[in-house]
């Protein structure tokens, strides 16, 4: 038996309690200052977590944020961060003051860091901020927190430069619906799990740009053409990111994308494009309120790859709908890809 703390009370963190607490660990689930409605819920009798279908197993102990102590984080073999990627320095900086000895912490955050024209992945960019992260451990690929919590076979990725530590964590965690595998690229699975996002906003908007109009319903083919054309711009990026580039043609790649154009917040965004809607007025609407973490991609992919403005579009070279994906949300406009 092991002990684990989950920082972020989100439904992925809140979702990772369950095959840990199945194995019959003890599960330490704090609530940031966003989670207090979904802690409040869990520590109900029977309570239910908002987002979720069903209780979380007895062996979870869900507490706010004001009631964490270092003690709990040296108590942990394990420590797990579950905060959305806006939240990440807050993290860091709970890390730095709460830590004691060192940990292996694990990722489910998702996202880029740039600085001075530079970009990198959290794999690369958090672990000289934390003093006492021991190992860092990137957690990606195809997972609705939902389905995981309620204990759906779902297939994911552990990912640390030292993989016997990745393997480690990943039999504490590993069940009968929860099937993990390893790899030492944490840059590419880190790098994939913040592309997919990005990605999925241009191939969800083909599923509403295209529509079967003698039967209804979005069409297949332009939705195809636009997941594999992400799929060869995510393994450049994830090698200019110093990632593997089939890394991206696995789980947290190309198996992540599909989960995400499947459903979600990039995906909503997508179909809104897709629509001939501009990302402002989807803001506006439906996603009032939402992060969606593939415009801040966007941002940081915008500076890193150099565009050259060829009359009234701009193109960076070998990145078609990266250029019609970064175009449509930075400058508001109509979402333009063209297969050919």
């Amino acid at each position: 038996m092991a002990r684990i703390l989950i920082l972020g009370a989100g439904v992925m963190g809140s979702a990772l309690a369950v095959p840990a607490a199945d194995n019959g660990h003890e599960v330490l689930l704090v609530g940031t200052h966003l989670d207090s409605v979904a802690i409040a819920a869990m520590r109900r009798p029977g309570g239910v977590h908002p987002k979720l279908d069903a209780p979380l197993p007895a062996g979870v102990r869900p507490i706010d944020f004001g009631a964490l102590r270092p003690t709990h984080f040296a108590e942990a073999e394990f420590v797990v961060i579950g905060v959305s990627s806006p939240g990440i320095a807050w993290a860091v900086k709970q890390l730095n003051e709460m830590l004691q000895t060192p940990k292996p912490i694990a990722f489910v955050t998702k996202g880029l860091v740039r600085d001075d024209g530079r970009l990198s992945t959290y794999a690369q960019a958090v672990p000289p901020a934390v003093g006492l992260m021991q190992h860092f451990i990137g957690i990606g690929g195809p997972c609705i927190a939902r389905e995981l919590a309620n204990r759906l076979p779902t297939a994911s990725v552990y990912a640390c430069a030292d993989e016997k530590i990745a393997t480690g964590f990943a039999r504490l965690m590993q069940t009968s619906y929860y099937r993990l595998s390893t790899t030492d690229d944490a840059a590419g699975v880190e790098g994939c799990a913040a592309l997919k996002n990005f990605f999925a906003i241009g191939v969800s908007a083909m599923q509403t740009r295209f529509t079967d109009v003698q039967r209804g319903g979005a069409t297949r083919n332009p939705t195809a053409g636009a997941f594999n054309q992400a799929a060869r711009e995510m393994a450049l990026l994830c090698e200019r990111l110093g990632g593997r580039r089939d890394t991206a043609f696995d789980l947290a790649g190309i198996g992540d994308l599909h989960v995400t154009v499947g459903g979600g917040r990039n995906s909503r965004l997508g179909h809104a494009l897709g629509q001939g809607r501009t990302v402002s007025a989807a803001m506006a609407a439906e996603l009032t309120g939402e992060t969606v973490e593939g415009i801040d991609t966007a941002r940081a992919l915008s500076a890193w790859i150099p565009a050259a403005s060829t009359g009234n579009a701009t193109q960076r070279q070998g990145f078609p709908l990266t250029s019609a994906i970064i175009d449509a949300l930075l400058d508001d406009a109509p979402f333009q890809f063209d297969l050919l």
